[in-house]
């Protein structure tokens, strides 16, 4: 099972009963909140014209899209795949600040390069565990900022090589510095056919490793990208279910209607009801998932 399913399936299990309450209903203004009394859970969503705001027991991601189609962001969300990687893009925020470090995409990493080097037959001897015993079997690697820097550091087996233009080249060294005193102290000779260049010759380092990608998105972006799609869903349902309100003549109509009959109490409810009506304060009824 995946990562993301795996958090799909705690989000299923968490609200599999929960409650849908309306606290606001005004056009694109909405406000509604489910709650998940079993496991103690709690969903808020909100929404204003091209933003959308979900929050509750697992933390608040701010949503905004400015275009043609994206002024409802529940039309936006409706009835789409869960895809965090995208949506991570339309945070407020910014995508990073939904990603985490993940030491196992780190350690992934080394032992693909490892295995090419090895596949390929250029690897230096003992390569495999000199990578275990030094990076692999550390703590550091538990630290982003760490691992990077323990990595670069790397070698082994590495030799340089000092080459001048002309054609000439030193021996092997074990250090770049010991490369470099092969033009100081046998090829002085200066000039533009002279020009001396040391490059790594042999052995195994890994090369500009700040451009991997070890990072993955937070278990609880992931699952308030689950809450949404669902929760738009459920309020979906829930409007469809609701029965349609009563227009104002069919409201005045009834009113009278009691009132001929000296029903006070219906009088008082149907002007309430109507009243709230017009507020937009009715909650939605309650929905299980």
């Amino acid at each position: 099972m995946s990562e993301y399913a795996r958090i799909a399936g705690h989000f299923r299990s968490d609200f599999a009963e929960a409650k849908l309450t309306a606290q606001r209903e005004d056009g694109l203004f909405r406000h509604i909140e489910f709650a998940a009394p079993k496991s103690m859970n709690r969903l808020v969503i909100v929404t204003w014209p091209y933003n959308l705001l979900v929050a509750g027991s697992h933390g608040s991601f701010h949503f905004e899209r400015f275009g043609p189609d994206t002024e409802d962001m529940f039309a936006w969300l409706r009835g789409l795949r869960v895809d965090p990687n995208s949506w991570a893009s339309k945070l407020v925020d910014g995508g990073n600040s939904v990603r985490e470090y993940d030491r196992s995409l780190m350690e992934a990493q080394i032992k693909e390069l490892v295995a090419e080097a090895i596949q390929d037959d250029w690897a230096p001897e003992g390569l495999e565990q000199a990578v275990r015993e030094k990076i692999l079997d550390s703590h550091i690697l538990d630290n982003e900022g760490a691992a990077f820097q323990l990595i670069s550091e790397f070698e082994h087996g590495v030799t340089w090589r000092a080459e001048c233009s002309c054609g000439m080249s030193g021996g092997e060294a074990d250090s770049y510095y010991g490369a470099t005193l092969w033009e100081a102290r046998e090829h002085p000779a200066g000039g533009k056919k002279h020009v001396v260049k040391v490059r790594q010759s042999g052995g195994f380092a890994f090369d500009d490793c700040t451009e991997w990608h070890v990072s993955k998105l937070t278990y609880h972006f992931v699952y308030q990208c689950h809450a949404a799609v669902w929760a738009i869903a459920q309020y979906d349902a829930a409007r469809k279910d609701a029965p349609e309100p009563a227009s104002p003549a069919e409201t005045l109509s009834a009113i009278r209607t009691a009132a001929q009959a000296d029903d006070m109490p219906m009088v008082r409810r149907l002007v309430a009801d109507h009243f709230a009506a017009v507020r937009g304060a009715e909650d939605i009824a309650a929905v299980t998932s």
